[in-house]
């Protein structure tokens, strides 16, 4: 299981860096994952930014579920909510 798991991140790694800027290329939502490199979440965070309206989908979060009873780590992470939204 590991090796298969290791060889999809050095495939998706490789594909990212050679193609997905030059085709505009994302991944499917559901196979994000968070980035432990704090870099490498930061350079996530803002290609999500370049696709999605963050700021207005973090204003709706906050006004339709302000305890976040509906958010997940993963949420929290990729679309991290600012006090001046």
């Amino acid at each position: 299981r590991k090796e298969i798991t290791d060889e999809f991140f050095n495939y998706r790694h490789l594909s990212q860096k050679q193609l997905w800027d030059q085709y505009s290329a994302y991944e499917h939502w559901a196979k994000i994952e968070v980035p432990k490199d704090k870099e490498e979440l930061a350079a996530l965070q803002a290609r999500l930014r370049k696709r999605f309206p963050v700021d207005s989908y973090n204003k709706a979060r906050k006004e339709l579920d302000p305890n976040r009873i509906l958010s997940n780590n993963m949420l929290e992470k990729l679309f991290p909510l600012s006090d001046t939204i």
